[in-house]
């Protein structure tokens, strides 16, 4: 048992994969327009085509898409769905038998199907005239998904463990961040971040939780209890 949740807490761990990918991808970004990280969706780095401005398709949001190592990031989408899933599958022994703690690997299954359409569909085609409409209906729904059920894993994964304050005290700590940036992305102007800063403080809070929850896992292990059931 020990063996399965340590290799379900490293593959948590191992979404950091994701930051990683975003540094390496977005520093490929040609000049004189490089990767803006206010600016530009995290999901336009992983778009095939080299639009350019696209200020002259008439979007809302002023960036500049271009990127040559676009492959790198959706296979990363794809790989992180993946990730996400195994690890909560190997680590629901950690779960009670209860509605609840039945719901997380249910969630983490509509997160992975998320993730793995942000990737396999990339964003911006809709905002493209002639643009590929599958593309354009798809990219939104994986996003929109992803997003609902972390936040929704983050509040039942904080009700279950609460008497862990200090790890509750941090996943409470990120949802507070991640919902100012989920009404920041809604917010005209965003609230005067720029739409990929609002989209990030909406989207990095549940990544970086994995992570930060594999950790925990590890260092606890020793001691940690099931939640009673």
């Amino acid at each position: 048992m020990n063996a399965r949740l340590k290799t379900g807490a490293v593959l948590l761990i191992l979404t950091v994969s994701y930051y990683i990918a975003e540094l390496i991808v977005a520093a490929r970004w040609p000049e004189p327009h490089p990767y803006s990280w206010a600016d530009n969706m995290i999901s336009d780095l992983g778009v095939p085509e080299c639009f350019g401005d696209m200020g002259r398709y008439g979007s809302a949001t002023p960036r500049y898409i271009c990127s040559p190592w676009h492959a790198l990031m959706s296979t990363e989408f794809v790989l992180l769905g993946i990730l996400v899933l195994a690890a909560a599958l190997l680590l629901t022994p950690l779960l009670p038998k209860t509605p609840l703690g039945r719901s997380i690997p249910v969630l983490a299954a509509v997160n992975c199907v998320g993730i793995v359409l942000v990737g396999t569909f990339p964003g911006s085609a809709g905002e493209v005239p002639g643009g590929d409409q599958l593309r354009a209906v798809l990219h939104p729904a994986g996003a929109y998904l992803e997003l609902l059920s972390g936040i929704a894993i983050m509040v039942i994964v904080a009700r279950l463990y609460r008497p862990y304050r200090a790890y509750t005290a941090v996943t409470l700590a990120l949802l507070v961040v991640s919902v100012i940036g989920v009404i920041a992305s809604l917010a005209p102007g965003h609230l005067g971040l720029g739409a990929g800063a609002a989209e990030r403080l909406a989207i990095d809070p549940f990544v970086l939780w994995r992570i930060c929850t594999g950790v925990a896992v590890l260092m606890a292990l020793p001691r940690i209890r099931r939640p009673a059931d």
